[in-house]
């Protein structure tokens, strides 16, 4: 499988809308360079994703216009630039990734609920028989202790063990 990205005055372009499914080594990047990168035979394509969180670089020299793609696995997108000589960089141009059916679940999911509310949560079920209150009042457990306020926030009366 072939992707294209096109590089005009160092700002590198993806072309169409590829996507890559991760865990596959059948991938190539075909560059399409200015004049500018004339000058240069060897070159070095970066392939920068994030995985587990850190952000991470692959580096592929290659000379000519086209380079093998690494495998990439647990990502959801990479982003392509090139280097050349000691001076010469593009921008990153952006491809999204695929997980295939080897990859972790991705980072993108929703996450569950944060531990503190779960945690409130059953210390508020663990109360064992919720005190009877009037209408307008609200039994809270806290991290402090629980008490009792109006429901209009305007006092609390603290309960008695």
């Amino acid at each position: 499988m072939n992707m294209n990205i096109t590089i005009s005055s160092r700002i590198a372009r993806v072309i169409g809308s590829p996507q890559l499914v991760c865990g596959n080594s059948d991938y190539t990047v075909t560059f399409s360079f200015d004049s500018e990168w004339d000058a240069y035979a060897e070159k070095t394509a970066q392939f920068c994703f994030v995985r587990n969180g850190k952000p991470q670089i692959a580096a592929v020299d290659f000379t000519g216009t086209s380079c093998s793609v690494p495998v990439l696995s647990d990502v959801d997108f990479v982003e392509i630039g090139v280097t050349a000589g000691k001076i010469r960089t593009t921008t990153p141009a952006r491809v999204p990734c695929l997980r295939c059916v080897t990859d972790a679940p991705s980072t993108l999911y929703t996450p569950p609920r944060d531990i503190y509310n779960e945690i409130m949560d059953a210390l508020q079920a663990a109360t064992n028989p919720l005190p009877e209150l009037p209408s307008g009042y609200v039994f809270v457990v806290s991290a402090e202790g629980s008490y009792i306020t109006a429901s209009d926030g305007s006092y609390m009366i603290a309960k008695e063990s």
